[in-house]
């Protein structure tokens, strides 16, 4: 039985740990395992048993008292819970080198598909990266609202970021995620998130720096 929850009351590390617990249970899956438990999905993600059962319990009541979950079962559950049957169509804006990796890597088991790019260098307009099409950046409003798309993955310089993000707003576009670590003016309704490699890379750094000292 599934609870009846708000957004709210939901930490954002445990929605983002969903998505992995999904890619861990799709891999057990191909692996043909059929009854796991909280340690051994502990174990694929890299993260506590004791979080693993925290975060599912946010949602229901999962698994059978001394034998764990059942995979499918389980994978099913959290699928419906997070809306993530099928593909999930995006857009994304410039081909550069990490662009172009982003578009190749979403078609290697992940919900996630870019149904279109967008670049402003007319060399790599009309082409295709796999099976996503580059159209020129003039046309993202009439694209992304032809093909109802509502996520977007920004790859360009941060001076071009906010006058792309208005485009995208105005083409109704719900969700950003934008590789440069600049403040975005967006409407309420409108989720934005950044990554930032090298700040990951930090991040890694000072945890190790952290370990050497204790």
């Amino acid at each position: 039985m599934i609870k009846k929850f708000f957004k709210s009351v939901i930490p954002e590390t445990t929605l983002r740990r969903m998505v992995y617990y999904t890619r861990c249970l799709n891999s057990f899956k191909n692996e043909g395992v059929k009854l796991i438990q909280s340690e051994d999905i502990a174990k694929k993600c890299g993260v506590k048993s004791s979080v693993v059962r925290k975060d599912l319990s946010y949602f229901g009541e999962f698994g059978v008292r001394g034998k764990g979950y059942h995979v499918e079962s389980l994978l099913s559950t959290i699928n419906g819970i997070t809306n993530t049957f099928g593909k999930m169509n995006a857009a994304l804006i410039g081909v550069g080198k990490l662009g172009s990796a982003i578009i190749k890597h979403s078609t290697e088991n992940f919900n996630v598909k870019i149904i279109a790019a967008f670049d402003k260098d007319r060399k790599k307009v009309n082409k295709e990266i796999g099976e996503t099409k580059v159209y020129p950046i003039e046309e993202i409003e009439s694209i992304i609202k032809k093909y109802k798309i509502k996520i977007a993955i920004i790859a360009i310089p941060p001076s071009d970021v906010q006058k792309i993000v208005d485009i995208l707003v105005n083409a109704g576009i719900k969700a950003i995620l934008s590789l440069a670590l600049i403040p975005l003016n967006v409407p309420d309704d409108v989720e934005v998130s950044f990554v930032d490699v090298l700040s990951e890379v930090e991040f890694l750094f000072y945890k190790l720096s952290l370990r050497r000292n204790i």
